[in-house]
């Protein structure tokens, strides 16, 4: 599933950032790294900007930039790998 995909409210936890090397790189240094949990907090009408937090912080970005970043909710996945927040996130659906 990719971020610009998850709902309003909707939680996650990244698990790749894929695209340009420079794209990559710079949603990395703002914290979309594996592993870090992500919230959607605000979708702007007629496909604009969405903003999410990450880390505590508010992020907005592009769809096409969102769609650069994979992210699961599945709770397997969660288990398998013990560096995602499981306790610190409350998934919700999307």
């Amino acid at each position: 599933m990719r971020l610009a995909d998850l709902t309003l409210g909707a939680s996650a936890v990244v698990t790749a950032v894929s695209g340009d090397s420079r794209i990559a790189s710079r949603l990395m240094e703002m914290g979309f790294v594996p592993g870090a949990a992500v919230q959607v907090l605000r979708r702007a009408p007629f496909g604009g900007p969405i903003q999410y937090r990450v880390h505590g912080v508010s992020i907005s970005m592009r769809i096409a930039e969102a769609a650069c970043i994979s992210v699961t909710n599945d709770a397997a996945w969660l288990e398998s790998h013990p560096a995602a927040p499981v306790g610190a996130l409350q998934l919700t659906a999307t």
